[in-house]
């Protein structure tokens, strides 16, 4: 085959293939952040029957037990006092061997 032939199949197979390869293009629409379609709503509630909701919602006792972006608060750090290096290595070396197990079961993997 000439060169001229081989460049010539080599241009027509890249042809092919690179429209065969680009099946996964994005298709825009609304339904991304920041897409075109803005809608102007207006809210029924007034800011202060929101507080009022939000004040019942702060009373239910299930509202502490959830943390984060949900209620805006993170979790407390920890009042304990912080074990030094020393207590540590003192309390792994009192450990029984069931105890030792127990804990190198996590690591031998499944």
């Amino acid at each position: 085959m000439s060169l001229r032939t081989k460049y010539l199949a080599a241009l027509l197979t890249a042809a092919f293939a690179i429209p065969a390869t680009s099946f996964a293009y994005w298709i825009p629409n609304n339904s991304e952040q920041g897409g075109t379609e803005v809608i102007a709503q207006s809210n029924p509630k007034s800011r202060t029957q929101v507080l009022q909701e939000l004040a019942q919602a702060k009373a239910d006792p299930s509202w502490s037990t959830r943390q984060g972006e949900e209620t805006g608060t993170r979790l407390a750090l920890s009042t304990e006092q912080a074990k030094s290096r020393t207590e540590v290595q003192q309390e792994l070396k009192s450990m029984s061997a069931q105890e030792i197990a127990y804990l190198q079961s996590f690591y031998t993997g499944a």
